[in-house]
């Protein structure tokens, strides 16, 4: 039934080609152009080639001169990306008449540019030749006020001299992020921005730079920009990895990691769309000519029928064709996810044994040490085996995207007993709440550090310690108490202070501390 379908189908497009072919060739521009794109954005280059070539014949043959030379500055760009800078360069350096169309001139020069920059040339005659290009475009844009290309004009050379000239590199980053916010193109800002923070970070400029990260990091959230992500996170990394803080870099290593492997899912499915986009193309095509030359030769239907019985043969075995490819890409993706996952079980293993390791040497160290050093060695072992366990948590279930909060408090109780002798008797009303694998450490460590002021300073009439955590419209309500009482100068200072600045790190609010009743209270989100 499904063949039936696809003959009538053949047929139809076929008559309706024999009577529009004007109105096909004109639309066939658009279609070789789109496709070209499609192709470009799955890295498939030598199809989108081919694309423009057939886009650049239709639109001579039309005498469109706009869409000729738009189509021609975007092979151009396909030759700079295929490295063949000095075709690309040719291909520019050829278009006649680009000053009737002033934002397609500074697309031109800038591209020059950026071939030039790219090419294997003598640094002299490279940077010669980058300036005089990038100058001509600079002052063509302001020329007509062209916004949109003086910002790519201004990144282009903002990141051409790096920190070489900082004052002089960040003036025109800046510019070019100013001018993409204009014209709302975020993603270009954000390039821009990256570019900043680039620089930042290689000059060691650590306010700027984590300001400027914080604000990328919200901007790429959740719109799969994973090129954007991957240089956001890499840069990141780098700073920490300079700081010396390897579990942050590690931890922005991995985020990189994870938008990579998403980035090749999502370039998977773009080729899999463009190599459909390519069939469907294909026979459209072949259904012309087919049709051209059934015209001119063929005058009997014995000749149509093997001419449409052919075509069902290749066209079934194109099917084939990108059925297996399909198959191949899916295997391909699989594969990557599957290291992915065992990465992520591994690393959370192995971070769980290196931190039982570091336990251990905390207890030993302990021995001959006196009560009070004893207490301090108590206090820091209990911290890190709350990090321990939620690293047992993560590697128990490698989609463990959210914990438990609930029981990862529990954990953290039997820990407490484990290095404690008082008997405390500990009320737990804990709603269910799922917290983000990496936020739950913070709550690890809040709850542990009320443990541990509650047992070290065992002011409790009654050894009953009580925790709360509930529901209140869209958020949760923490309190936790023991009814002590204590006074300033007590443990007031560094442990209370440590809690407050854990509360700021999960976005907690109102935080409220009653010194009568030893109650913590403040609320917070999942």
């Amino acid at each position: 039934m499904n063949c039936v379908r696809l003959i009538f189908l053949f047929f139809f497009v076929t008559i309706q080609f024999s009577y529009g072919q004007d109105q096909a060739t004109t639309n066939s521009y658009e279609d070789h152009f789109q496709l070209a794109k499609q192709y470009s954005e799955a890295s498939l280059f030598a199809e989108s080639i081919e694309e423009l070539n057939a886009a650049i014949r239709i639109a001579k043959k039309r005498k469109w001169k706009r869409k000729a030379i738009e189509a021609s500055i975007f092979l151009a760009e396909i030759k700079r990306k295929t490295k063949d800078f000095n075709e690309g360069i040719s291909i520019l350096t050829d278009l006649e008449n680009t000053l009737d169309y002033p934002s397609l001139h500074v697309d031109k020069l800038g591209r020059i540019a950026a071939l030039y920059h790219e090419s294997n040339l003598p640094d002299e005659q490279k940077f010669d030749s980058v300036e005089l290009y990038l100058e001509r475009a600079l002052n063509l844009a302001e020329k007509f006020n062209l916004k949109r290309e003086k910002a790519g004009l201004y990144n282009e050379m903002g990141y051409r001299i790096g920190h070489k000239y900082l004052d002089s590199c960040l003036y025109l980053l800046g510019e070019s992020s100013r001018l993409f916010m204009e014209v709302k193109d975020t993603q270009n800002y954000i390039v821009a921005r990256t570019n900043m923070l680039r620089t930042y970070e290689t000059i060691g400029d650590s306010a700027n730079t984590m300001l400027t990260f914080n604000e990328l990091n919200d901007l790429v959230a959740g719109k799969n920009w994973h090129t954007l992500e991957r240089e956001l996170y890499v840069t990141i990394s780098r700073y920490y990895e300079k700081k010396g803080d390897k579990t942050e870099a590690y931890f922005w290593l991995l985020k990189c990691k994870e938008s990579h492997i998403q980035n090749i899912e999502k370039i998977s499915s773009k080729k899999l769309n463009s190599f459909r986009a390519l069939y469907e193309n294909k026979k459209i095509q072949n259904r012309l000519e087919k049709k051209e030359e059934q015209l001119k030769k063929e005058a009997t239907r014995t000749n149509e029928l093997i001419l449409y019985i052919s075509l069902l043969l290749i066209m079934s075995l194109g099917i084939t064709l990108l059925l297996l490819r399909e198959r191949k890409l899916k295997r391909i993706v699989g594969k990557a996810n599957d290291d992915y996952q065992i990465l992520l079980v591994e690393s959370n293993h192995r971070i769980k044994n290196n931190l039982q390791m570091v336990i251990s040497m905390l207890k030993f160290a302990s021995k001959d040490l006196s009560i009070e050093n004893s207490i301090a060695f108590e206090k820091m072992s209990g911290k890190v085996k709350t990090i321990s366990a939620l690293h047992k948590e993560l590697y128990s279930d490698i989609h463990n995207e959210r914990v438990d909060l609930k029981a990862y408090f529990f954990v953290i109780m039997e820990l407490n007993d484990e290095i404690t002798s008082n008997q405390f008797e500990l009320v737990a009303n804990i709603d269910t709440v799922l917290i983000k694998s990496e936020r739950i450490v913070y709550f690890g460590l809040i709850f542990n550090e009320m443990l541990a002021n509650s047992i070290e300073h065992q002011n409790s009439p009654d050894n009953k310690l009580v925790i709360t955590i509930h529901r209140v419209g869209n958020h949760f309500h923490f309190s936790y108490h023991d009814n002590s009482s204590f006074v300033e100068g007590d443990h007031a200072g560094t442990g209370i202070g440590l809690i407050k600045q854990l509360v700021k790190r999960i976005k907690g609010t109102n935080f409220k501390l009653d010194r009568q009743t030893g109650r913590y209270e403040f609320d917070f989100h999942e």
